[in-house]
């Protein structure tokens, strides 16, 4: 594959993020007893999976999947469609879980959390793999032009930083949660200010909380 932009490899890449970050929840939730000082960067880290999933769920029932039925008439939108829906549901009672206060890390809380999040995993899998396979890299090469691969492409970053608020907690949140090479690629697409002014130094003190779960270094 050329080194064109490819709206497929974008999905591939934040689905990256969110699956890393539901494998951390899954793991950290099965500790009944947090520590004390990771409570709020915990706290923190799930609050910031949360806004990302529904804005990047949201953006592909606005966006992509609109732009992709015109191409790809016979793919498995209402299904894609529907399953957001159903991840919906977990995401609101992991919202729950957040307006508890300090009941929230009582351990039957802890332990609930912990179900829902694991419940969203086994959902989000079958999801990803199905979505990946209708529009991901290969398709998107396929049946796109570079224009509206490019076009595309735009359009879901510009909405998901709209609906990505706060942005000093999830874009520092996005661009940690990825591997190094990943990052790399992931961080040439960012405004040069955001990249290395604003997410690694002024917001640091907002996003600091959650390095304990975080790919920081």
């Amino acid at each position: 594959m050329d080194t064109m932009q490819n709206v497929g490899s974008d999905l591939v890449r934040i689905h990256k993020v969110i699956t890393r970050a539901l494998q951390v929840s899954i793991k950290s939730s099965q500790d009944t007893n947090i520590e004390e000082n990771n409570r709020q960067g915990f706290g923190l880290y799930v609050r910031a999976l949360t806004i990302l999933l529904h804005a990047h769920h949201d953006g592909e029932d606005e966006l992509a999947f609109p732009f992709w039925e015109v191409r790809l008439p016979t793919g498995p939108f209402d299904e894609l469609s529907r399953q957001h829906r159903e991840m919906v549901a977990y995401l609101e009672q992991i919202e729950q879980w957040m307006g508890a206060g300090s009941n929230a890390w009582h351990a039957n809380m802890m332990m609930e959390l912990h179900k829902v999040i694991s419940g969203l995993w086994t959902l989000w899998e079958t999801h990803i793999a199905l979505e990946e396979a209708t529009v991901g890299p290969e398709n998107s090469q396929k049946y796109l032009t570079p224009i509206e691969n490019e076009q595309l492409s735009k359009q879901l970053a510009e909405h998901g930083q709209v609906h990505s608020q706060p942005n000093e907690l999830v874009m520092p949140f996005v661009v940690y949660n990825l591997a190094v090479d990943d990052r790399t690629e992931f961080v040439k697409l960012l405004p040069p200010v955001l990249a290395q002014q604003l997410i690694p130094i002024a917001w640091k003190n907002v996003w600091e909380p959650m390095t304990p779960f975080l790919l920081v270094g």
